[in-house]
């Protein structure tokens, strides 16, 4: 089964996300469109911390259900990064690229930093979120957040091999394996920093077209 990302991510999109994964037994690729996914929407106060409650759901229904494939083709940031690395397996395109730039924001990447330190080493995950890098798949691969590199169909292979594994014993494992308390815990921080003013400011500001860190 495909499941495909919107372009970015609010808390309508997400709750659609996570009751949809949730629902489903089955092995999935998670796919993007006119790129992988470029996040959340976080304009609003209250909206943010809604999308930030259900990114957790999602979190959630990846790391506890059957096996998930992410095919990358395109731009994932923030949470895209998140979600592609709470995948069980990450094939990216040549046109892949992954970046984090919430500390730009006065954010924290608290609920993704779990889920990328299992791929990346801890001290790659900080360089990458202090310094807003972009990762071409290439040098995503080298540091562990890309498994293959190919095309829609080496991920549609991926999915293949995974599904020889007994489906009950497929979900106990991942489960056993989730890190679903330090991604909450990094979401309670998150969602507590959206209220500072000056995440405010920074956020309204590029919501109208300028970069407020310049």
């Amino acid at each position: 089964m495909v499941v495909t990302l919107p372009e970015t991510l609010d808390g309508d999109a997400l709750v659609a996300l996570a009751e949809h994964l949730e629902s489903s037994h089955v092995p999935r690729r998670l796919v993007g469109e006119a790129c992988f996914c470029r996040g959340l929407r976080l304009e609003g106060e209250h909206e943010a911390d809604r999308s930030v409650e259900a990114f957790v759901r999602v979190v959630r229904a990846l790391r506890t259900g059957p096996a998930v494939v992410a095919f990358v083709d395109g731009d994932a940031r923030g949470a895209g990064v998140g979600l592609a690395a709470a995948c069980d397996l990450v094939v990216a395109s040549p046109r892949a690229s992954f970046g984090l730039s919430e500390l730009w924001f006065g954010l924290w990447p608290a609920a993704i930093h779990p889920l990328l330190a299992e791929r990346m080493r801890p001290a790659a995950v900080r360089w990458l979120a202090l310094t807003g890098k972009t990762l071409d798949a290439t040098e995503a691969q080298a540091l562990g957040l890309v498994d293959r590199l190919g095309d829609e169909a080496d991920g549609r292979r991926g999915l293949e091999e995974a599904r020889r594994a007994e489906p009950e014993a497929v979900v106990h494992y991942k489960t056993m394996t989730a890190p679903l308390e330090a991604v909450a815990a990094g979401a309670n921080a998150t969602a507590q920093r959206l209220g500072h003013p000056e995440v405010r400011r920074r956020l309204q500001a590029f919501a109208e077209g300028y970069a407020p860190w310049g």
